[in-house]
């Protein structure tokens, strides 16, 4: 499934499928966004690549930790697998 972002009031929404090959096609987009909440609602997969490319181009702190609406499951315990639970809030 093709992934698609977007980005409104400073909310970024991922949808689809987060693999290696994705991040790949949409890695400008997503790094020149200027989100601080993260919305998974409609994230249907995600691998290692996404998890670092949204820590990477939203480049969260344990500061200013990233807010993340709706984390499905499966990319909920990929986050905490990274240890990155010191990153991130979570919120359903």
């Amino acid at each position: 499934m093709k992934a698609e972002l977007s980005v409104e009031q400073q909310c970024l929404s991922l949808s689809g499928d987060w693999d290696s090959q994705q991040v790949a096609l949409k890695w400008n987009e997503l790094l020149t966004c200027q989100a601080q909440e993260l919305d998974l609602a409609k994230l249907k997969r995600i691998d290692s690549a996404g998890i670092a490319a949204i820590i990477t181009a939203l480049k969260p702190e344990p500061s200013k930790r990233l807010l993340i609406k709706r984390c499905p499951e499966q990319a909920k315990l990929l986050f905490k697998l990274y240890e990155l639970d010191s990153l991130l809030h979570f919120e359903d």
